[in-house]
């Protein structure tokens, strides 16, 4: 008997919530329903400064049209939230209203990795490969690559630029050359070359693969080569030092 009262309790309770919660719905959807938009709140979810809340304000002005006045229930949240992500540089954007009237949206920004630059043109790159512009006053804080870019936009350029990423990754993440390493750059043969802080010397990798066999040989070229070359003809002798070859260490003194 016991149990049947508290199984009647229980459904009973319950039921109540039930209602509750629909009374509250139902008041949200009223609410919205006769409250008007008198306001945007917008937030940007990062430090970088690809957009600015000025950007997107106008851009929702521009694209989404008038929304100020415009009843809560009224306002296409998803079509803000897809016309806003259109923009390449913006990774997610939300859009919410509150009972003061408020039209919200936040934005998250790619993250770049990398900056690639041939002459006046460049591009960012974030990890996932995806390329977006360079902005007019505003410069991400990443390595940059100079060089006869190759096109990314191809199978075979997209697998260069994940390689490329893959040795900034590599040097940043090695006590013995991050420091040495003063940038990455392509030479006009097309090989990803490197310049060091403590040399005059160009080491070329060629296609960036293989790292830790061509990282050894320069290893190599520091212990074994360059000692016995400074003793011999003295510091800055070699010019450039090939490392793209399988085995080998190709030492010249000529440009």
């Amino acid at each position: 008997m016991r149990i049947q009262v508290r199984h009647i309790v229980f459904f009973a309770v319950l039921a109540l919530l039930l209602a509750a919660l629909a009374l509250l719905a139902g008041s949200a959807r009223y609410e919205r329903s006769v409250v008007l938009c008198d306001g945007l709140d917008i937030q940007i979810l990062d430090d970088y400064e690809f957009v600015t809340q000025e950007d997107v304000k106008g851009f929702i002005d521009k694209k989404y049209g008038t929304y100020i006045g415009v009843r809560l229930d009224s306002l296409d949240l998803d079509r803000i939230e897809k016309l806003l992500e259109e923009k390449g540089v913006v990774l997610k954007s939300e859009a919410w209203v509150t009972r003061d009237g408020m039209l919200h949206v936040s934005i998250l920004q790619r993250r770049p990795v990398l900056r690639f630059q041939r002459g006046d043109q460049g591009f960012y790159m974030d990890r996932t490969g995806y390329v977006f512009p360079l902005h007019k006053s505003y410069t991400a804080d990443v390595p940059v690559i100079e060089g006869p870019i190759p096109p990314v936009d191809t199978k075979e350029g997209a697998a260069w630029a994940e390689g490329v990423m893959e040795l900034v990754e590599y040097v940043q993440g090695s006590k013995l050359w991050k420091d040495r390493i003063a940038s990455i750059g392509v030479n006009k043969a097309g090989d990803v070359e490197l310049r060091v802080n403590d040399g005059k010397e160009r080491f070329i990798i060629g296609y960036p693969d293989n790292l830790d066999s061509k990282f050894a040989r320069m290893g190599k070229y520091y212990t074994h080569i360059l000692p016995y070359i400074i003793e011999l003809k003295g510091e800055g002798w070699y010019k450039s030092v090939n490392l793209k070859y399988n085995k080998q260490i190709i030492c010249r003194k000529d440009i």
